[in-house]
């Protein structure tokens, strides 16, 4: 059994730290996470929620910013530069995703308000699976940040698989919604029907992130090992 306790504590001092900033990302991603929770139920208010992610998307940039040149600027290893840079770039992009997502919700509730046909009993289940898809991305993040400060590569591959575990019940639900939506594909207008399909694959596309980050934080510290 590897300690990757030990091994961080060959690293440099620069290495420390990008490792310390990736589990800001866990946290905004958590939040922007339970933001969009919040504007799946609302009816109201959702400019102000937009305008909340929007800030997380923001804060989300400054620390790429800040690690990608802590990174780049000479206090990394060369062998970890790649693929820290490649996390760092998942990270952001999961958080840029949620920022997509809710001026969707936003675009679709002004359309709510507008409308009133047999699309909208659709909406609402799907809304619901997408919370329940939001949920797990919230426990995969939980899981990631535990994995960037786990104390073994054993307990780092426990984790992994509990990540992928989550990924595979997300594949789930929108295997099923998608399904759901195109049987009743010739009762929804367009607009509904990418709507729905858009979100999910958008939600989808950030639960397949925590994994890719998780694949790639077991990568450089197996690298480590050598």
């Amino acid at each position: 059994m590897v300690n990757v306790s030990f091994l961080k504590r060959l690293l440099s001092v620069g290495e420390k730290n990008v490792l310390n900033q990736l589990t800001e990302f866990t946290d905004l991603g958590g939040e922007a996470s339970d933001l969009l929770k919040i504007m799946l139920s609302a009816e109201d208010s959702l400019d102000q929620l937009n305008d909340e992610i929007r800030e997380v998307e923001r804060n989300g940039d400054d620390v790429a910013i800040r690690v990608k040149r802590d990174i780049t600027g000479g206090a990394i290893s060369s062998n970890l530069m790649e693929n820290l840079v490649t996390v760092t770039e998942t990270f952001d992009d999961i958080i840029d995703k949620a920022y997509f997502i809710s001026r969707e919700l936003r675009r679709m509730n002004l359309y709510h308000r507008e409308r009133n046909d047999t699309a909208i009993d659709l909406i609402g289940s799907s809304y619901e699976i997408f919370s329940r898809m939001l949920d797990l991305i919230k426990e995969a993040l939980s899981y990631v940040k535990r994995m960037l400060k786990a104390s073994d590569i054993d307990i780092m591959r426990g984790i992994r698989e509990d990540i992928e575990v989550l990924e595979e019940k997300g594949d789930e639900l929108k295997d099923d919604l998608i399904d759901e939506i195109y049987r009743v594909a010739d009762s929804i207008s367009y607009l509904v029907f990418t709507h729905l399909t858009g979100v999910v694959h958008k939600i989808d596309d950030m639960l397949d992130g925590c994994e890719d980050i998780s694949d790639s934080v077991l990568t450089i510290t197996l690298s480590l090992t050598k």
